[in-house]
């Protein structure tokens, strides 16, 4: 059986009922388990709402994948650098000499 638990940095975690018992847990005088200092035990609903991505869901704070991001910025710089050379196309004067006109002027 799963459980979940905070550990002392904040970090909620979910770890086999043996992994707990041998690691996480120290026994009181009277013989029962208890959390190590620092960790304490979370219900799953709580742990749900802590780490989302624990149970395979999104995170709303993450809005982008590192592979929209990487798309995102090349499609900016390709953007960038295409009005870049439409401008440069668009600011030089004619190539026979004649004024850049305004549109047919009747």
């Amino acid at each position: 059986m799963t459980k979940y638990i905070k550990n002392a940095a904040g970090g909620v975690q979910a770890v086999t009922e043996e992994h707990y018992s041998q690691y996480l847990t120290v026994k009181d005088e009277a013989g029962n388990e208890q959390p190590k200092p620092g960790y304490s035990l979370l219900t799953e609903k709580v742990a749900r709402k802590e780490n989302p991505q624990l149970f395979g869901e999104t995170d709303p704070n993450i809005i982008y994948t590192a592979r929209e991001l990487v798309a995102k910025r090349k499609y900016a710089e390709d953007l960038a650098a295409y009005k870049a050379a439409d401008a440069q196309v668009n600011a030089e004067p004619a190539a026979d000499g004649e004024p850049v006109s305004d549109g047919d002027k009747a």
